[in-house]
């Protein structure tokens, strides 16, 4: 889990101490932490925060009256970001950004998990990679109305998406190759007509374009797809561990064994690979068109 720390400046030394405190108790947990304020600040930021899973926000004594740290927290909702406040000291104030109010309920709402110390953060990020915010089994499931048959037909049913979605893959990745073809083959069909270079070099770059942004397109959803895979693998697995056998747990303890002569490469890497390829082309055809352009203008 990527964790970005909001903070105070003038608890530098402190949130540093609470940043190895958090990494030793969590060595997976990978912390962002803006430790100077350059000139760019704001851009480097919202990088970060963009790739966090978690907002903590480490709330010092000054801290609410900061608007560098309103900024930053306004960003964190903006994002959809989870965010978690932990206080340095008892009674320190909460910024006010945090204070909402429900619209049906008229409650005074705060727009964050509050906790008292470091150790309750290490439970959430713990709980997380542990998989215990999935709830999948309802009440029903620990009695004994239903059965392990029952529950492996439920198992069966879920893998059978699991399967559809590579199938469906296979589709995008199939109509995305098909359409990529297709406009090479009409931008060298169009270049070898007869006619003048200034027409053969902007239609070439007519066609380009579109190109590019299409496989962009097709780079997104190659990671969305590999986004709802993962999801569903997870819990493949958390339903195993009440069947007989963890079938897909051991299969992906075997790939990603270290001792393995050749090391797992995930799929949706390798596919998001090929979309890149694309636009490398379609973006040095572009320049060599404008190049052509410029040298004929002069």
């Amino acid at each position: 889990m990527n964790i970005f720390i909001i903070h105070s400046g003038e608890d530098m030394e402190t949130i540093c101490q609470k940043k190895e405190e958090l990494c030793g108790k969590c060595s997976k947990a990978r912390v962002l932490l803006l430790e100077y304020r350059r000139l760019m600040w704001k851009r480097e930021a919202k990088q970060l925060m963009r790739q966090a899973q978690m907002i903590l926000y480490l709330v010092g004594e000054n801290s609410w009256k900061s608007a560098n740290i309103n900024w930053e927290l306004k960003k964190a909702i903006q994002y959809g970001k989870s965010i978690v406040c932990c206080r340095l000291k008892p009674g320190y104030e909460i910024n006010p950004i945090l204070r909402s109010r429900d619209p049906f309920t008229q409650e005074n709402i705060v727009l964050a998990q509050e906790v008292s110390s470091i150790d309750e953060v290490a439970d959430i990020i713990m709980n997380y990679e542990q998989g215990e915010y999935i709830h999948i089994f309802n009440d029903m499931a620990d009695s004994e109305e239903m059965t392990r048959e029952e529950l492996f037909e439920q198992y069966k049913l879920f893998t059978e998406t699991s399967e559809a979605l590579v199938n469906r893959r296979q589709n995008v990745n199939s109509f995305y190759i098909t359409a990529n073809t297709a406009i090479i083959t009409i931008a060298a069909t169009a270049f070898s007509l007869s006619g003048d270079l200034f027409s053969k070099l902007i239609i070439t770059i007519a066609l380009s374009i579109p190109g590019i942004l299409m496989n962009h397109s097709w780079r997104r959803i190659l990671e969305s797809y590999g986004i709802t895979n993962s999801s569903k693998m997870k819990i493949i697995s958390m339903i195993e561990k009440k069947l007989a056998a963890s079938l897909y747990d051991a299969e992906w303890n075997v790939m990603s064994n270290k001792y393995n002569r050749q090391p797992y490469v995930s799929f949706t890497d390798s596919e998001k690979a090929l979309p890149m390829i694309f636009i490398a082309v379609f973006a040095a055809v572009d320049l060599i068109c404008i190049c052509a352009l410029i040298l004929s203008f002069t």
